[in-house]
């Protein structure tokens, strides 16, 4: 498995397909990007924005990313926000563990977050497992949170302290 930052010229399309498969499958909260829009992103990214992507025998993946999770508070710096999506076909294959152990959770450090948070959908029982086994636990409960056409669905928040 190569663990490596995205790229965009490579990294746009396989991105933007991904998300529109987990938005399929009700596995996130992520608008639909298009290539030219998720290429526009990456390419903008400031130095404490990552995103990470995984190749297993030159095929992807899956990535992961983080960024700040509140702008508007200096005495907040110390918080990010990250998520993790994996191709269907290499779920439960070690993928999502090595975009954090590899990429992400290095990339915290050097950028000085000391706390992780994400919201995941709370029917997504296998992504709260996942982030449990990163050291993750969930934090808050969320009721309707999401409106997905029209129906309200539930989140979980969840968060990791890094030190």
């Amino acid at each position: 498995m190569k663990v490596e930052r995205a790229v965009p010229e490579r990294d746009a399309a396989p991105i933007a397909g991904l998300i529109g498969i987990c938005r399929d499958e009700r596995r996130t909260v992520l608008d639909a990007f298009t290539v030219e829009d998720e290429r526009q992103y990456l390419d903008s990214m400031g130095p404490r924005e990552v995103v990470y992507v995984a190749y297993v025998d030159g095929e992807f993946a899956g990535f992961a990313g983080v960024a700040p999770r509140y702008g508007y508070s200096e005495r907040l710096r110390h918080c990010g926000e990250g998520g993790t999506w994996v191709m269907p076909g290499m779920r439960g294959k070690g993928v999502g563990s090595a975009l954090w152990r590899e990429g992400i959770l290095p990339f915290c450090t050097e950028a000085g977050f000391r706390h992780v948070g994400a919201f995941v959908m709370a029917h997504n029982h296998g992504a709260i497992a996942f982030y449990e086994s990163l050291g993750f636990h969930v934090c808050g409960y969320h009721r309707r949170l999401v409106d997905w056409d029209g129906e309200l669905l539930d989140a979980v928040e969840i968060e990791k302290w890094l030190d």
